[in-house]
């Protein structure tokens, strides 16, 4: 219909008409392609918004969750630095129950979690550029860099990681508790045999490796919360959140 009346203005030579159409044509498009930026734009800062208060609740959560793990091996890694100088002589001691039980648990390393739903499902379809906040992008980015790096020290921490109460079964016993059916349940304790780990060169030489690496696996730990904390200080900023403090 428009390009019809264009034409008859063209053939009768009408030129205020055709450009005044021309100008409403051109006008009517702008106007359509503004609306549908606006709307596509009004939409994406709707889904980001919802992403932000979901990154944000994932955060608290994922940091409730790692808490007493992190504070497990925090524990475990100061009784295994108290011990060493027991093992190597320069304090005259006998060992304690809980870095008895540290020396016997010190293989394990798993990850504590550092899994956030919201981004993995950002990751999978390819949206983490969504966010227009430089603040939120940012601290999300260092947070996957942090995570990655752990998470690759974490495995080489875990291939050279000696399990001692195996190899040394003799210094490190594993005593089951008398009585099975008791209640609540028993849970099996340690023994450590302090003057011949003293003696034994190779457990000592094991013992420090263990030492380091479990070190190294609450550095990464600490790094990985550090960076938590960062993304949560972020998101609740963006979102005028504020927490009370503990009292």
């Amino acid at each position: 219909m428009i390009i019809r009346r264009l034409a008859e203005n063209m053939k009768d030579r009408n030129w205020s008409t055709l450009v005044l159409e021309l100008v409403i044509v051109v006008l009517g498009v702008f106007l359509g392609l503004q609306a549908q930026t606006w709307y596509e734009e009004r939409g994406r800062r709707s889904v980001e918004a919802a992403y932000t208060e979901r990154l944000h609740d994932d955060v608290v959560g994922l940091q409730e969750r790692r808490a007493p793990l992190v504070e497990f091996r925090e524990r475990w890694n100061a009784e295994l630095q108290s011990l060493s100088p027991a093992l190597f002589g320069t304090v005259d001691r006998p060992t304690t129950d809980a870095e008895c039980a540290a020396l016997a648990s010190s293989y394990i390393v798993s990850n504590p979690t550092d899994d956030l739903a919201s981004l993995i499902e950002l990751q999978s379809s390819g949206r983490l550029s969504m966010f227009r906040n430089d603040r939120v992008s940012e601290a999300m980015q260092r947070f996957l860099l942090t995570r990655a790096r752990a998470r690759d020290s974490q495995a080489g921490i875990s291939r050279g990681m000696p399990t001692l109460s195996m190899e040394f079964p003799d210094l490190i016993r594993v005593v089951r508790p008398t009585d099975a059916t008791a209640l609540p349940p028993v849970t099996a304790s340690v023994e450590c045999d302090l003057p011949d780990m003293r003696a034994d060169r190779a457990f000592l030489n094991a013992f420090e490796v263990v030492q380091s690496n479990f070190a190294f696996h609450v550095g990464d730990n600490a790094r990985v919360s550090q960076s938590l904390d960062e993304l949560h200080r972020t998101l609740d900023e963006t979102l005028g959140l504020t927490h009370e403090a503990p009292r």
